[in-house]
C-alpha cells in the first residue's frame, strides 16, 4: 500500500508538470496544491506539494523529523513573510485531509487501507483573467468538488452528499475557501512568480547528434537536446525536402536534468541505401528567436568512420618503413 501511495504522489506529480508543459506554450501560470492522507497502517500519513509552474515550493510528507525547508529564493522579508502564510495554511490542510480520509471512511464502513487525494489549482491567463477550482478523490476515483463561482460544494457521486453537508455547514470554513480560491490563490501565485523568477531563467538548449550502427540495414541517429529552460520545446526530424518526418522517428519524453533544466531525445531509423541524403534536427525553444537546426547525412557518417582507419593505417606503415629503412643502414 506504501508503494501505491509513493507512485501515486509521483503520478500526480508527473501531471502537473505534463500539464504546465502543454500550458506554458500560450504563457499560462498555475500554482497547484495537491495533498495525499491515508487511513491504516502505512507509515506515510500525509503528502503535501504546492508547485508554481514547474517549480517545487513547498513539499512535505508525514514522518519526516524536519519541517519542509524554505527555498533560496524566498530566502528574503516578503518571501519569508509569504512562507509563512503558505505553511500554516497547509498545516491546517493535514488537518483537514486526515479528518475527511477518516470520516469516508467510517461512512462506507471501510476498515482496511484507503487514501484521499486533494488537488487545488489557480492560473493566470496573458490577458489577466484567471481561474480556480478544488476536487477531492477517495481511492482513486472522484468524489466531491468545490464550485468556486457558486460558492458551494457539489457531490460527484450520490455518496459524497455527507461530505458536501458536512463542509457547508462550518460556515467558516467556507468563506476561507471562496476567499482562497477567489483571490488568495491568484495572490499567492503573482508573489511566486515574481520572487522565482531567478530560477526560472530561459537556458538555451545545447542541441548534438550521436549516430550508431545497431544492425546491419540502418543507422540510429539520436538528436540529444539538453540544458534548455522553460520545459517547452518543440524538436523534429527534418528530411531533404525539409519537411518534417513522422516514419522511423522514436521521440522520448522530456525530462529533469539536476540543475532545474530539461532534456530530450528524439531518434531517426535511417535504412542503408539512402546515398547522400541528408536529414536536420530542428528544435524550437523560447530562449532563441530562431529554431536550432542541426544537419546529419550518411555518407559524411560513414566518411567519418573510414579516414581514421585510413589514417591509422597509413601510420602503422609508415613506422614499419621507418624501421626497415633504419634497420637496412645498420646493416649497410
Amino acid at each position: 500500500m506504501c508503494y501505491v501511495i509513493f507512485k501515486q504522489a509521483e503520478i500526480i506529480l508527473c501531471l502537473t508538470v505534463a500539464y504546465f508543459n502543454c500550458s506554458s506554450a500560450a504563457a499560462v501560470h498555475s500554482l497547484h496544491r495537491h495533498c495525499i492522507a491515508t487511513q491504516g497502517t502505512c507509515f506515510l500519513k500525509n503528502i503535501q506539494f504546492l508547485m508554481v509552474d514547474d517549480i517545487t515550493v513547498y513539499y512535505y510528507k508525514s514522518g519526516s523529523s524536519e519541517d519542509p525547508t524554505v527555498p533560496a529564493w524566498l530566502n528574503h522579508t516578503e518571501g519569508l513573510e509569504l512562507w509563512k502564510q503558505v505553511s500554516l495554511n497547509l498545516k491546517f490542510n493535514r488537518h483537514v485531509m486526515d479528518t475527511a480520509v477518516r470520516l469516508t471512511a467510517e461512512h462506507f464502513n471501510h476498515s482496511d487501507d484507503h487514501t484521499y487525494q486533494a488537488h487545488g489549482h489557480c492560473e493566470l491567463n496573458p490577458d489577466g483573467t484567471s481561474r480556480s477550482f478544488m476536487s477531492h478523490a477517495y481511492d482513486g476515483t472522484d468524489f466531491v468538488s468545490f464550485d468556486v463561482e457558486r460558492k458551494s460544494w457539489v457531490a460527484v457521486v450520490p455518496q459524497a452528499v455527507f461530505y458536501k453537508q458536512r463542509r457547508e455547514s462550518d460556515i467558516q470554513d467556507l468563506h476561507r475557501l471562496i476567499a482562497h480560491y477567489e483571490s488568495g490563490c491568484i495572490n499567492w501565485l503573482k508573489k511566486l512568480l515574481e520572487y522565482s523568477i531567478s530560477v526560472r531563467k530561459t537556458k538555451v538548449p545545447e542541441v548534438k547528434l550521436i549516430d550508431r550502427k545497431p544492425v546491419a540495414s540502418a543507422i540510429e541517429v539520436t538528436c540529444h537536446v539538453t540544458g534548455f529552460y522553460p520545459r517547452e520545446v518543440h524538436v523534429e526530424w527534418l528530411g531533404a525536402d525539409e519537411l518534417p518526418l513522422t516514419e522511423g522517428v522514436i521521440s522520448g519524453e522530456v525530462l529533469p536534468n539536476g540543475d532545474g533544466t530539461y532534456q530530450l531525445r528524439k531518434i531517426l531509423t535511417v535504412p542503408e541505401g539512402q546515398g547522400a541524403q541528408s536529414y536536420s534536427c530542428q528544435v524550437t525553444h523560447s530562449s532563441v528567436p530562431e529554431n536550432i537546426t542541426v544537419s546529419w547525412a550518411p555518407a559524411r557518417a560513414h566518411l567519418y568512420g573510414i579516414i581514421p582507419g585510413f589514417l591509422c593505417i597509413a601510420l602503422v606503415l609508415m613506422v614499419l618503413a621507418i624501421f626497415v629503412f633504419k634497420k637496412r643502414r645498420a646493416a649497410g
